[in-house]
């Protein structure tokens, strides 16, 4: 008889899902479904005195949604090291939620089960409280996750094809690296650094390191 494959929540602090925080949580009882929704957003043409809308593709995106049955009851025993709903609710919450405050972001989630569903940042944790013992201490809940699925520059850019220079790079940071070097290595002008710190959310013009990944834009969109 195969063994039960439980459906397991992982954190990581890059998008593309590779540097493990060594934070995770298993579901203790494998979802009856899940849901993922796809969106497409277009822009409206903007010539004067239209009389009808253009619509022009902007972007696409997808959504992921999963509910995770809690249960205290006896009948389910808890994953190694919970020993109570609350005590699962609070793990849960920390692996999808927590924000860390040396990436200024919150982490990076992939799920799998058998195989990865979707790797995203959460959009929201809602817990429904369901059934409570004699002194109100919690038996079971259910837990709704929203994700929004993401995709790090470099997968995108692979599984779009775009191989063009003129339409995108992915730079990796080297020893003595400044973002007005790397600048004028793809645009033949360091003056545009500002915009490249920008669309990689850096703090700071000083704030990359060897071995980071940056993405550089088509020079028509910056």
């Amino acid at each position: 008889m195969p063994q039960l494959t439980k459906l397991k929540i992982e954190a990581y602090s890059d998008m593309a899902c590779t540097q493990s925080v060594n934070k995770s949580i298993y579901a203790m009882i494998n979802p009856a479904s899940f849901s993922k929704s796809y969106m497409t957003d277009y822009k409206s043409s903007e010539e004067m005195n239209k009389s009808k809308d253009t619509k022009t593709f902007k972007s696409s995106a997808a959504r992921f949604e999963l509910s995770l049955v809690i249960d205290g009851t006896g009948v389910i025993p808890f994953p190694d090291g919970i020993t109570s709903v609350d005590d699962y609710i609070n793990q849960l919450s920390d692996v999808v939620s927590r924000y860390d405050g040396n990436l200024h972001h919150r982490h990076y989630l992939k799920i799998t089960w058998g195989e990865v569903l979707v790797t995203g940042v959460s959009e929201g944790l809602t817990i429904n409280y369901k059934l409570f013992d004699p002194g109100g201490a919690t038996l079971r809940a259910e837990a709704k996750l929203r994700l929004a699925e993401t995709k790090d520059f470099l997968t995108k850019n692979k599984e779009a094809g775009k191989s063009s220079p003129d339409l995108t790079h992915i730079l990796t940071v080297r020893a003595g690296d400044t973002l007005p070097l790397m600048s004028y290595r793809i645009y033949g002008n360091s003056a545009y650094y500002m915009e490249v710190a920008r669309v990689n959310n850096l703090n700071s013009v000083h704030a990359i390191r060897p071995g980071d990944q940056l993405y550089f834009p088509p020079l028509k969109k910056i």
